[in-house]
C-alpha cells in the first residue's frame, strides 16, 4: 500500500542527483579557468564558492548512495534469515489446530509439545533455548526484532544524505546567483559564465546553446539554473519518501512484535492462531515492502 513512496520517478531523481555530483569536478575546473581569465582582464572577483569543500561534500553524498544500496542488501539478507521461521511457525500452528479438539479451542499452549514445531530444532538461538511454546514465540519476537533493527539502520543513511543534499545545493546554487565580479553587476555568476565564458553546466537535460548568441546563452543559463533547482527538490523528495517508507516498515514490524510478546501460556491454540493472523498479515506487508525497496535500489 506504500509502493507509491518508492515510485520509479523517485529512483530516477536520485540517479539524476548522482549524475550531478559526478559532473561537479568538471564544472569547478571550467569555472576556475573562467575566473582566472576574468582576473587577468582586471576584474575584481566576488568571493568564489569553496569548491574544495563542495567537492568533499559531493563525495560524501556519493558514498551515502553506495552505502544505502549495500545496507539494503544487508537488511534483505537479515530479513530472509529470520522471517522464514515466523512463517513456518504460523503454518505449523494451523496444522496442529486441525489435529486438536475443536480446532484448537480445547487446548492451551502449555499443553502443547513445543517439539512439534520445527523452530524447536533450530541450530542457533538469539535467546536461551526454549522449553515450551511461549519460549518459541519469545524467540520469534527476537528474530523479528532483528529484522526490524536492520530496517531501522537503513533510516540513518537517508537522513545523512538529505542533510548533504541541502548543504551542497544551498552553497552551490546560491553561488551561481551572486555577481561574478565587484566592478560589473550586469550578470550573475552563471549568466556571465554562459555569456562571456562560453561554458555551460555539465549534466543538464537541455543541450547547450549553439552559435554564441548572447540572448540564447543568457536564456540557457536561466534554464539550467531552474534545472539545478529541480534536481535539488526532486532528490530531496525522493529521500523524504524513502524515509517515510522505512518508517512504515518499522511500524508494521513493531505491530507484529507486540502480538508475539502478548502470547501467554494460558492462551488457547485457537487464540494464538487468531493473534498470528494479524502477525501474518503484517509479515506479508513487510515482505512485500522489503522486496520493493530491494528492487528500487538496483
Amino acid at each position: 500500500m506504500y509502493e507509491f513512496l518508492l515510485a520509479e520517478k523517485h529512483f530516477v531523481s536520485l540517479k539524476n542527483y548522482f549524475k550531478f555530483l559526478q559532473a561537479l569536478p568538471v564544472t569547478f575546473n571550467q569555472y576556475k579557468s573562467f575566473s582566472e581569465s576574468l582576473q587577468r582582464q582586471g576584474h575584481v572577483l566576488t568571493t568564489l564558492p569553496d569548491t574544495q569543500r563542495l567537492t568533499v561534500l559531493a563525495s560524501f553524498s556519493t558514498g551515502y548512495l553506495d552505502q544505502l544500496a549495500r545496507n539494503i542488501a544487508k537488511a534483505g539478507k537479515i530479513c530472509d534469515e529470520n522471517l522464514i521461521y515466523l512463517s513456518d511457525f504460523i503454518q505449523e500452528c494451523r496444522v496442529l489446530a486441525k489435529e486438536s479438539p475443536r480446532n484448537g479451542r480445547g487446548i492451551t499452549l502449555r499443553e502443547l509439545d513445543f517439539k512439534r514445531f520445527s523452530l524447536s530444532r533450530s541450530p542457533w538461538w538469539i535467546w536461551v533455548p526454549p522449553t515450551d511454546v511461549k519460549g518459541l514465540t519469545h524467540e520469534l519476537y527476537f528474530r523479528l526484532n532483528r529484522a526490524t533493527s536492520a530496517i531501522m539502520e537503513l533510516k540513518a543513511v537517508p537522513l545523512e544524505l538529505n542533510l548533504d543534499i541541502h548543504t551542497v545545493f544551498s552553497r552551490f546554487v546560491r553561488s551561481w546567483t551572486l555577481k561574478s565580479c565587484q566592478c560589473h553587476s550586469h550578470y550573475s555568476r552563471i549568466e556571465a559564465w554562459y555569456v562571456e565564458g562560453g561554458f555551460s553546466l555539465s549534466g543538464m537535460k537541455t543541450p547547450p546553446a549553439i552559435g554564441g548568441f548572447r540572448g540564447a546563452s543568457l536564456a540557457q543559463s536561466k534554464e539550467h539554473l531552474r534545472e539545478l533547482v529541480a534536481v535539488y527538490t526532486d532528490a530531496s523528495s525522493a529521500i523524504n519518501n524513502l524515509s517515510d517508507f522505512l518508517y512504515a516498515m518499522c511500524g508494521f514490524s513493531s505491530t507484529a512484535e507486540k502480538e508475539l510478546l502478548a502470547v501467554k501460556p494460558t492462551m488457547k491454540l485457537s487464540q494464538l492462531i487468531s493473534s498470528l493472523a494479524q502477525v501474518e498479515y503484517v509479515l506479508k506487508e513487510f515482505v512485500t515492502m522489503r522486496h520493493q525497496i530491494q528492487q528500487w535500489s538496483r
